[in-house]
């Protein structure tokens, strides 16, 4: 197991390192109408590998172990953590981020976590709605329409 947690862990931080390089390209600083385009890359980047780096760290400090980095009977709680998950890449391309992601998260939380109906309706509705006037509205920045160019009606 330590050997697969260390490898993914080093593709995290070549991934990450990548991304640093292409946000450092873009200005990662604040301009007049808001942070740069390489502000929210490069500081997601920079969380991301500090975390990695934090596993990396753990993995070689702990003792090699006998148990599987993938057991058996791991792969269908994994098609339901990644079919939604590609699910909502690919509405995204037709429906927007908006509803996509409405519905992901709909769909998660009943199908994955069981929540209650009240509880998955109004996640998946103010959600969306709240990224719209954090991301869009404040920051200015906006999220993909997809081909319906939908969006909040507001």
């Amino acid at each position: 197991m330590k050997r697969a947690e260390v490898a993914c862990v080093l593709a995290i931080l070549i991934w990450t390192g990548l991304m640093l390089r292409e946000a450092m390209r873009l200005n990662i600083g604040w301009e007049a109408s808001g942070p740069g385009a390489g502000f929210f890359p490069f500081w997601l980047s920079t969380g991301l590998a500090l975390s990695a780096a934090a596993v990396l760290v753990r993995a070689l400090r702990s003792p090699p172990t006998e148990r599987p980095f993938f057991p058996r009977g791991a792969l269908p709680s994994l098609l339901k953590l990644a079919v939604p998950i590609a699910g909502m890449i690919l509405a995204m391309q037709v429906v927007g981020f908006y509803l996509a992601g409405a519905l992901y998260l709909g769909v998660s939380m009943r199908w994955l976590g069981r929540h209650r109906w009240p509880l998955v309706v109004g996640v998946s509705l103010l959600f969306p709605v709240a990224v719209y006037f954090v991301i869009e509205r404040w920051f200015l920045v906006g999220l993909p329409r997809g081909y319906l160019d939908l969006r909040p009606p507001f």
